[in-house]
């Protein structure tokens, strides 16, 4: 019997039709991450799409950026006149992830094509034979009461913290808050018993949406450290606390300082509302087989990706227990990236 079983099993499969998928050849598009804050010039950063099943290899990262595109951005003015800015790529050494943006504008403090609230500003960018356009508002940006470093009684460690905040929104318009933080300073301590300092490379997205269930309400916002894959998290914040140094010459301990953390507060519009909650859900959803995928809603022409307009307010937090904030800061424009 097992014997008839086996060779019928093998007819069975030497029966079945080899089966190929033909799939489609992906147009490549340009993909837009770019944004318009109050007080900086725009910035852009340009990359390709690529196919689900295409290769990745060594050259891939670099193979994706875009650095020979026409970008230009300009709004205008209540007289009909119009003002542009041409946007040109960051020089060494900040040229690693290569950002278009026009540093000089820091230095004319009048200049218009620095963002300022409730301007609408177009992009145009020119590429291989292809225009891609967009526009966005940057709108009235809402500051919070305050924020306070509060110790997370969930974790064992002394030294674990988070940061929370009170908000009061507007009953008279909608909000669509966006949240991003970055740590300006961590610590690390090697083998050899240093401790050197880090930061954070880009900001990162905290959390997104709108304020229809918290409309006209006063009420408490917690702001995790966001993971570096995205996605919902609960991570902490560390204050000074001190290590053991094994496998030195000393048995001593090493002070390892606290964190230093940036907050960016957002008001966005509704397309980028849309764009940014569902890449943030898709985050949350990475790997899941169950999960549904999505398109992401983008408001860029004839591509991919998103132009926001930030109405950003920031907040400098040392992670120092009872620390209160109430003062928004002012950041250098690479923290803002």
């Amino acid at each position: 019997m097992k014997k008839y079983f086996f060779i019928v099993s093998l007819f069975f499969i030497a029966c079945q039709d080899e089966k190929t998928l033909e799939l489609p050849n992906i147009k490549e598009k340009i993909v837009v991450e770019g944004a318009i804050e109050p007080g900086f010039p725009p910035y852009v950063i340009l990359t390709k799409n690529q196919g689900y099943f295409d290769p990745i290899d060594i050259n891939t990262y670099n193979d994706l950026f875009i650095t020979d595109a026409n970008v230009i951005v300009w709004n205008y003015n209540e007289n009909g006149t119009k003002d542009s800015v041409i946007l040109k790529q960051l020089p060494p050494p900040f040229d690693s992830i290569p950002i278009y943006t026009d540093t000089n504008l820091i230095s004319n403090p009048n200049n218009l094509m620095l963002g300022k609230s409730g301007m609408t500003y177009y992009l145009e960018i020119k590429w291989k034979n292809e225009v891609i356009t967009s526009s966005t508002t940057i709108p009235e940006p809402t500051p919070m009461d305050c924020l306070w470093v509060e110790k997370n009684e969930l974790v064992e460690k002394e030294f674990k913290y988070d940061i929370r905040a009170i908000f009061s929104d507007n009953a008279n318009i909608q909000n669509n808050v966006l949240i991003r933080s970055k740590r300006l300073e961590h610590w690390k301590k090697d083998t050899n018993c240093i401790v050197t300092m880090n930061h954070d490379p880009k900001l990162l997205l905290v959390d997104v949406g709108p304020d229809v269930l918290i409309n006209g309400e006063t009420f408490e916002v917690y702001f995790p450290r966001p993971k570096d894959d995205g996605g919902v998290s609960f991570n902490t914040y560390n204050s000074d606390h001190y290590r053991e140094c094994y496998g030195s010459n000393s048995n001593d301990s090493v002070l390892i300082p606290k964190d230093v953390v940036l907050i960016k507060f957002c008001q966005i519009n509704e397309p980028s509302m849309r764009f940014w909650r569902g890449l943030f859900r898709q985050f949350g959803t990475n790997g899941n087989p169950f999960s549904e995928p999505m398109n992401l809603v983008s408001n860029i022409n004839n591509g991919l990706g998103i132009w926001t307009g930030y109405g950003a307010v920031y907040y400098k937090v040392p992670i120092v227990k009872d620390t209160v904030i109430y003062q928004q800061y002012v950041p250098e424009i690479i923290d803002i990236f």
